[in-house]
């Protein structure tokens, strides 16, 4: 959700001698406001767990009942990018936003990579969204185009006497419409995806999706409480690793000997990676304090780090601050 709140210099200066307690009132009644106002926004699309309904491609599903199911492949550090993605992906199949369900799409790159990190799936760089714009909205218009085609037979009718709503096929002429549900019912899906050039994608001034405010799907678990992090993931029997790296990019241990790191009380597991050594601890439950201690004494039998800028360490190479 985007605010846009339009001042002056002058009100901002004849403000400065506000104490504290009345900035935070003055704030606390504007989020109050701007959440009973974008409540029905918020609850618009929702995350889920799982796909749902009849597969019409590896990015969409849809059940009967006309809800909607898309795949997010980019993790959801905070800026947005599980709500952003799959609205691309809508906003070229034409669905009604309150009827989708973002799935977190399986580690599959060659269906989910990231083009602009080589198909890995790999978030980072605020890359996202530049690098699956345009393959997302193509993604998005072949499933809209195989409704269409389902719909077209369906009805007797040429595909260019139709057009697509919000989650609907409408046929002008006769008055007559299926929503996707109703077509995900008898939908004849392809072997292969039909062929959507760039021109034939909607023009921006289109768009019923991009560029308008749309609340984050993720927001009203975060703000409850309800979401699930990574590290609240708990599994039987679980235990924690920790792994030390290298100090300066690019290096890695000169050896591991895991016979001498295994015999330190409390470590379980050591596995040597290209820029460090992982360790797990003995017994399940213990967290991140004993793992850590296990990791900080194992440092002492790394007879030393090799490759990268061995000579300084990266911190050390940065320019010193600036005199003011």
């Amino acid at each position: 959700m985007t605010i846009t709140i339009q001042t002056s210099y002058a009100s901002i200066s004849g403000c400065q001698n506000l104490s504290r307690r009345q900035v935070m009132i003055g704030v606390a009644g504007l989020t109050f406001a701007v959440a009973l106002a974008r409540l029905e926004d918020a609850l618009a699309a929702a995350p889920s767990a799982e796909m749902a309904g009849r597969p019409l491609s590896p990015w969409v599903s849809i059940a009967t009942d006309g809800s909607i199911s898309i795949m997010s492949p980019a993790t959801e550090m905070g800026q947005g990018s599980t709500t952003s993605l799959p609205l691309i992906i809508a906003e070229e199949l034409d669905a009604d936003w309150s009827k989708v369900r973002i799935v977190p799409a399986p580690p599959i790159e060659a269906l989910y990579g990231n083009p602009g990190f080589a198909g890995q799936m790999y978030t980072a760089g605020s890359n996202a969204v530049t690098s699956y714009f345009r393959p997302l909205r193509i993604f998005g218009a072949q499933v809209r185009r195989v409704l269409m085609d389902n719909a077209a037979r369906k009805l007797g009718v040429p595909i260019e006497e139709l057009i697509t709503e919000p989650s609907v096929v409408v046929h002008a002429k006769s008055g007559r419409k299926l929503g996707y549900g109703d077509i995900a019912a008898f939908a004849d899906v392809p072997a292969k995806a039909p062929e959507v050039k760039p021109e034939s994608l909607k023009k921006p001034s289109q768009f019923r999706l991009i560029s308008k405010d749309v609340m984050r799907v993720e927001l009203p678990n975060k703000v409850n409480g309800s979401a699930k992090y990574a590290i609240d993931v708990q599994v039987p029997g679980m235990i924690y690793g920790v792994v030390l790296r290298s100090p300066v990019e690019g290096g890695g241990p000169d050896r591991v000997d895991e016979s001498k790191l295994k015999a330190i009380d409390g470590v379980i597991r050591i596995v040597g990676l290209p820029y460090g050594v992982a360790c797990w601890p003995r017994a399940p439950g213990r967290r991140w304090p004993r793992a850590a201690r296990s990791t900080e004494r194992s440092l002492g039998l790394v007879p030393a780090w090799v490759g990268g800028s061995t000579a300084t360490p990266e911190w050390k190479r940065l320019p010193p601050p600036r005199a003011t």
